[in-house]
């Protein structure tokens, strides 16, 4: 075979090739999918995503399966969720998924671009979970305090102030450590007068300073006694 006939060989294969791809590349941009394909795509629905990006730099969504129908970007961290694959038919030749969100809009968004952006613009884990289960656990603690509270038998005003953190004279020390929680530290006094028996200070990083004397509580001063 001579070296021209070798060349137009090798261009013809390489425009075959060509074609391949760039047909390859349609079908997965607009596209005409294979029923396994969309099988596979079906597998999204039913799941829950979340929104990354930075404000007003959120992936837009169509407000009806069209590239002619109105934009919206969601807002930040927003969840929605993969409600079903609409389109291609003759109407909508594209594929898209039709999303609903927290905020209640519907939107719309073809899969290649969807797919595209996955794991960057779309998260499947609640990027504030972390945040949400801290101020779970703290919700669940403040509501066994306040009801370990109700369920003593002091008098209303004594638990009423309690309740709001306040600790009260003639508390001990575990009394007074379910109302304001652990202290920063101890300290234990070197009593001037021995008869008044032993003393030990509890020092709150952003709250008083509770003295003790014989496991029972004497002396509420605020924050800076600590440094007196």
């Amino acid at each position: 075979m001579s070296r021209s006939r070798q060349r137009q060989v090798i261009a013809a294969a390489l425009f075959a090739a060509l074609l391949f791809l760039a047909s390859f590349a349609t079908a997965w941009g607009s596209s005409h999918y294979t029923p396994r394909q969309l099988a596979a795509f079906a597998t999204y629905a039913g799941k829950t995503y979340w929104v990354m990006g930075e404000e007003n730099k959120t992936p837009a969504f169509q407000s009806a399966p069209s590239p002619s129908a109105p934009s919206f970007h969601p807002g930040v961290k927003e969840p929605f969720e993969i409600k079903e694959i609409v389109g291609g038919t003759k109407q909508v030749p594209a594929y898209y998924f039709r999303a609903a969100f927290e905020s209640g809009k519907e939107g719309f968004i073809t899969i290649g671009s969807f797919l595209e952006q996955l794991n960057a613009s779309f998260v499947t884990v609640d990027p504030d979970r972390d945040l949400k289960a801290k101020l779970a656990k703290e919700a669940a603690a403040e509501n066994k305090r306040q009801a370990w509270i109700r369920a003593q038998s002091w008098p209303e005003h004594v638990k009423q102030a309690a309740l709001k953190r306040q600790p009260v004279l003639g508390m001990n020390p575990k009394e007074a450590a379910a109302v304001l929680g652990k202290p920063k530290s101890v300290v234990g006094m070197n009593a001037a007068n021995l008869l008044r028996g032993r003393q030990e200070q509890w020092i709150y990083e952003d709250g008083p300073v509770l003295t003790f004397t014989n496991g029972l509580l004497t002396r509420i001063q605020p924050k800076e006694a600590a440094n007196q």
